[in-house]
Formats: structure tokens, C-alpha cells, sequence
């Protein structure tokens, strides 16, 4: 999720340890100050995505392979915290005391980002599976901004039942995120649009907000994007607009590796499959799009796709995020009514 996100639910965790509220008198008495606390676990939060860091000039989906990798997996986490201590250690804060705090608010990174689709080896290096709960959009003001006004009213009052709140509040929100996706799923099956010609299915919430669903259905021939809003408990029904498009096979990228030189592409390819959980379709000029993303949640046009190229070297690495006017007002359209 947003970097806002990981600070305060890493604050979240830290400030969890504590089992009773502080004053200045019990801060002397038991240890850190209720800000410290918060401080470190918020850094602990933060510090996975310093993987942000990993790049290449050379090769252009280093950073993709790389973003929530070993960073983002569980059993990273002592390691990663105790960098985050040492780094504290530089203002002459004691490891000893910061790592608890640290560790609890590295600990939420992985499994926050989890929720999202964007996929996250929480289990390497047993396993590369990019888990992808699908509940939560990587940024949800609705989900944000409660948390960060709980969280600072619990550490300007030193009262950890704001903090408890937050979790509370928390805990609900990604409960929510995980009955919609339930919800719009029995909905896309209601109306045979999920049915046993479906290879592959996902479904996954648009930016912002957990209202307004993006789907994507893969039979052996073509992918279908549908977009679906949800109110949560109340009504739900299909957008008019969907779109299609070609699915990769594998056939298909054999035969056409034959025309090109480079020896880098078949190894490039591969871990963009991976990266998209292997939902990618034929886009314009023979570029592979990653399917599960599009500016519009009914569209395949691409936000991120790779092409092969005549010259030397690995794949282009092609990015779309500019929204224009119209597809803004579009969207908003979706979102506060069809």
C-alpha cells in the first residue's frame, strides 16, 4: 500500500505492545516515550520499500522483479527490522531498545501489502508465489485517513483505546474489501459471465475505493474486462461497457522469439509472466500487456507491457499512467453513478 498506509499501521503495531495508557510519569518508569514508540514502528513500516532502491540502468524490469521481494517476506522480517534498529542506533538509540518496536511495525508490511493485487512474495524463498488477496486498493483514502486521525489522537493523548480503535477500524476495512470480492464474484457467476468456459478469474478493486471492481475473465482464447459496482450491503450491477482482448500463449511467444536475436527476451518475458500472475493479453504493435491493470476498469488498454524489440539488450519496458480528461470524468462517472 501507500506509504502513508505502511507508516501508520506500522505506528499501529508498536504502539500495540503497550497494555496500558502512559503518562509522563509511567514513560520514566517503563521505557520509551508513546512518540518514540510510535516513531520506530513507523519506520519499521516504512523501510521494506526502500527496495524502491533496486534498479538497473541496463534492465528495465529489475525494479519489477525486485519490488516486494525478499524485502516483503515474513521470514525477512528479523533482518529487516534489526537494519531499521541499526540505522536508529545512529542517534544513539540502543538496539536493544528500539527492535521490539521495529520488528512489530516491519512484521504489518508484507501482509498490508498482501491485500493488494499487486502481488507480494510473502513467503520467499520457500516459495515465489506473489500473494494477492485482492481486498484492497494499493491507495483507499477511506482506509487511510481514519487510521492516521485514530492513530495521532492516540499519541496526543498517550491512550492506547484510540490505537485499539485503529486495529478495530482496520480489521473491518479489509473485512469489507474481502466480502465485496466475494460478493462481486457470485454476481459475475450469477450472470454467466464467470461460467465453465472460464479458464481464469480475478477480481480486484479500482483505485481509491472499494465500490467500484475491476474484472478480468480469461477463457482459452481471449481475456474480458468487466466493471462491476458494489455498494457494499447494498445494490450491485454491471457496467454496460466491457471490453476483450487476446490472451498471450505461449506458442504464440515461441514463434515469435524465433525473429529476434536478442537471448535475453525468452528470460524477460518469463518473469513479467510472473509478475502478472500470468494475466497478460496482445496489445497494439505486438506489445504483451499486463492484464489486471487499465486506467478504466472495463478497458484493456495497457498501463504496463513489454515489447521485443530488433535491437540488443532486454525488452522495452512500457509505462501508461497519464490519465487524460475524459478518462477521469469517466471514471468518476463509475464511481458516483452509472
Amino acid at each position: 500500500m501507500d506509504p502513508v498506509s505502511q507508516a501508520v499501521v506500522g505506528t499501529m503495531a508498536a504502539l500495540g505492545s503497550i497494555r496500558r495508557k502512559k503518562t509522563k510519569t509511567t514513560e520514566k518508569e517503563s521505557g520509551p516515550s508513546f512518540k518514540a514508540i510510535a516513531l520506530w514502528g513507523a519506520l519499521g513500516g516504512l523501510a521494506p520499500d526502500l527496495d524502491v532502491l533496486i534498479r538497473s540502468a541496463s534492465d528495465p524490469l529489475f525494479h519489477v522483479q525486485f519490488h516486494r521481494h525478499f524485502t516483503h517476506s515474513i521470514f525477512f522480517i528479523p533482518i529487516g527490522a534489526l537494519v531499521v534498529s541499526l540505522f536508529l542506533r545512529l542517534f544513539r538509540v540502543p538496539i536493544k531498545r528500539s527492535y521490539l518496536y521495529t520488528f512489530l511495525g516491519y512484521a504489518t508490511h508484507g501482509t498490508l501489502d498482501a491485500f493488494t493485487n499487486y502481488g507480494t512474495q510473502l513467503f520467499w524463498p520457500l516459495s515465489d508465489m506473489r500473494v494477492a488477496l485482492n481486498g484492497v486498493a494499493v491507495i483507499d483514502p477511506l482506509c487511510t485517513i481514519p487510521l492516521v486521525i485514530l492513530v495521532l489522537v492516540a499519541i496526543r493523548l498517550k491512550d492506547i483505546r484510540f490505537n485499539i480503535a485503529a486495529i478495530t477500524y482496520l480489521c473491518l476495512f479489509m473485512s469489507l474489501g474481502l466480502y465485496q470480492k466475494q460478493r462481486v464474484t457470485e454476481f459475475l457467476i450469477s450472470k454467466s459471465l464467470i461460467n465453465n468456459e472460464t479458464t481464469r478469474f480475478m477480481v480486484k478493486p479500482t483505485i481509491f475505493n472499494n465500490v467500484v471492481w475491476r474484472s478480468i475473465v480469461l477463457d482459452p482464447s481471449q481475456a474480458k474486462f468487466y466493471a462491476i459496482k458494489s455498494i457494499p450491503f447494498g445494490e450491485i450491477k454491471l457496467y454496460p461497457k466491457y471490453e476483450s482482448a487476446k490472451i498471450v500463449k505461449e506458442d504464440e511467444i515461441e514463434n515469435l522469439l524465433k525473429h529476434y536475436d536478442s537471448k535475453k527476451f525468452s528470460y524477460d518475458y518469463e518473469r513479467f509472466k510472473h509478475f502478472t500472475s500470468g494475466y497478460l493479453h496482445w496489445g497494439k504493435n505486438n506489445t504483451i500487456v499486463d492484464s489486471r491493470y487499465s486506467i478504466l476498469p472495463y478497458s484493456s488498454e495497457a498501463m504496463w507491457s513489454v515489447q521485443f524489440h530488433k535491437g540488443p539488450g532486454h525488452v522495452h519496458f512500457n509505462t501508461e499512467r497519464a490519465v487524460d480528461v475524459n478518462a477521469r470524468k469517466e471514471f468518476l462517472k463509475l464511481l458516483l453513478d452509472f
